[in-house]
């Protein structure tokens, strides 16, 4: 038998995603209604106290319901998390963590339960456990971002499938393993099936099952900085944002946050699943023997009924915004969330890939997007949600894309370089992998016949790979545009592209819901009225080069231009 030179697997695929697309919505709807409120619960459970007493009774918590040394542990780990500035970030990660492992535990335990009772059960839910644990976990990304947008949501659906497995593997390993002559003495004893789980069988298999569940929580914690890039926030954005901007200390304070919550969960858990019984003493009260778990009670329910009964002052309209992490797209979002927010909204900054970016804005899990560049370098995504979007126009004109040299290199176009690649180690420097101006600088390379190689990397790697040469006065070429704060900093040109391989002159638009409009039309309008000139946007993006952070760069060129932002609020 002759197979077909590729099978359509791709394609059959993308059919089952858009039937369950197209018929699964309401259910996929429900999920989201169950998942987010659970997450915003247990974030608001941390955020709503002050944060020196959410610490200290935490600490007391975890001192009562496991050891004094775990307790001071936390007083410290979390003291160390506040003192850096990520306490909410942690929040949100920690939220994200339980909300992740409740629901493996949930939907696990059950399964690890079926897999004992029964040889085929366990035959066919193995392998799909060893599908689940094998496959990359990027690739849950991408379905869970087509049946639930941006956000928390898709981010805990692709954690639950990474990190389920060991819960029911061990669950199952477990109640295997207890002996089988402790399982005849129940019988012999006339107790049922249930009383045989949950009399014996369990409780002998805590150990393991707890074991489980402890891997299921560093999995989950391990899915925080692959869940970022779909929105998914926390400590995750922290450490995707100083990945692709090269902030080798931000990243280190955001990695050590995880480590330090990270420990603290895992020594939680072995701590639960090693606890020995209470040996109770009726003759010095019942209070004594059980004051910790009445005081942990006490403090925990203390914490889940606050943020029920705290009421805010004001509560203001909510704003998302998303982008991609570009120097120049990292400036326009956060100048525009100034604004919004001077105008009294509370607003949310969602940073993605490209992909995810138009997604979040045609499902409504953003409300809009100041990074379109069009018409050529995003058409083909206006195209793909032109029903579920509003194009507002362009707020930054007079951009230029291309090749860019240093001034004293001496080609001063694509051509120059042919015969002369070795000078440039035959490499061009290159951004993100799913820009379409790779694409546009794949093609380039092919049609010019140049013997080079596009390397693959991040906006910021780019031009910090730039800078270096040119410190060096060493050639290099790399995919670059204009306004970009490079051009401020150093002499720069473009090659000349007698091909036009770029295309015309690009233009930033502002893309929404088609729904806004209707929904919240203030924020409309002012997003609507947003523009600026690449003059100021360099500006702002020099100033996060030099060290501000983006929200105080955008907050100061707000500071320093009221008449331009005053015709936006008009």
């Amino acid at each position: 038998m002759i197979l077909p030179k590729k099978i359509p697997l791709d394609q059959w695929i993308n059919a089952i995603v858009k039937w369950l697309q197209d018929n699964l919505t309401p259910l996929f709807t429900f999920i989201s209604g169950i998942i987010e409120p659970t997450v915003n619960f247990f974030q608001s459970v941390l955020t709503t106290p002050p944060t020196l007493v959410a610490i200290l009774a935490l600490s007391v918590l975890v001192w009562l319901i496991t050891r004094l040394r775990i307790g001071i542990y936390t007083l410290v780990g979390l003291s160390l998390i506040e003192s850096l500035g990520y306490w909410n970030e942690s929040a949100e990660t920690i939220a994200l963590v339980l909300t992740a492992t409740a629901i493996s535990i949930i939907i696990g335990l059950p399964l690890g339960i079926i897999a004992t009772r029964s040889r085929g059960a366990q035959n066919v839910i193995m392998p799909f456990l060893d599908f689940m644990q094998t496959m990359p976990a990027f690739v849950y990304l991408i379905p869970a971002v087509f049946f639930f947008s941006l956000g928390t949501v898709p981010g805990i659906i692709a954690s639950v499938i990474f990190a389920m497995p060991p819960t029911i593997r061990l669950t199952n390993l477990g109640i295997r393993q207890v002996d089988s002559e402790l399982i005849e003495a129940a019988d012999a004893f006339g107790a049922t099936s249930i009383q045989k789980l949950f009399k014996v069988q369990l409780p002998l298999a805590k150990t393991t099952i707890m074991a489980g569940i402890n891997q299921t929580i560093m999995l989950s914690l391990s899915m925080v900085v692959v869940a970022s890039m779909i929105g998914a926030g926390g400590l995750g954005t922290i450490v995707l944002r100083a990945i692709t901007r090269l902030e080798v200390g931000v990243g280190f304070e955001g990695g050590l946050c995880i480590v330090v919550i990270a420990i603290l969960l895992d020594r939680i858990t072995q701590s639960l699943a090693s606890e020995k019984p209470v040996t109770k003493v009726a003759s010095i009260g019942w209070f004594r023997n059980h004051w910790r778990g009445a005081v942990a009670s006490i403090l925990a329910l203390s914490l889940l009924v606050f943020p029920v009964t705290y009421q805010p002052e004001s509560a203001k309209k909510t704003v998302t915004l998303t982008y991609v992490n570009w120097d120049s797209e990292v400036a326009s979002s956060n100048v525009l969330k100034a604004a919004l927010e001077q105008a009294g909204f509370n607003v949310k900054l969602l940073e993605v890939d490209l992909g995810p970016m138009f997604a979040g804005v045609a499902s409504g899990a953003a409300d809009g997007t100041v990074a379109a560049w069009l018409p050529v370098q995003h058409q083909l995504y206006v195209d793909k949600y032109k029903s579920q979007i509003k194009d507002l126009g362009p707020n930054l004109e007079g951009t230029t894309l291309g090749l860019v040299v240093p001034s004293y290199v001496k080609a001063n176009s694509v051509s120059d370089m042919k015969g002369s690649e070795g000078q440039f180690k035959k490499e061009i420097i290159g951004i993100e992998a799913g820009s379409d101006m790779m694409k546009q600088t794949e093609k380039l390379i092919k049609d010019y016949k140049l013997d080079m190689k596009l390397v693959e990397s991040s906006s910021a790697a780019m031009a910090a790979t730039l800078e270096k040469a040119y410190k060096a006065k060493k050639p290099v070429v790399v995919v670059g545009w204009k306004p970009h704060w490079m051009f401020a900093k150093m002499k720069l040109k473009f090659l000349k592209d007698p091909r036009n391989e770029f295309g015309q002159k690009e233009k930033v638009h502002t893309i929404v819901n088609k729904d806004l409009q209707s929904n919240n039309p203030k924020a409309y309008k002012i997003m609507n009225q947003f523009n600026w000139e690449p003059k100021d946007m360099e500006k702002v993006m020099l100033d996060i080069r030099n060290g501000d952070s983006p929200s105080k760069a955008a907050k100061n060129w707000i500071k320093a231009n009221p008449e331009k932002v005053k015709e936006w609020m008009k």
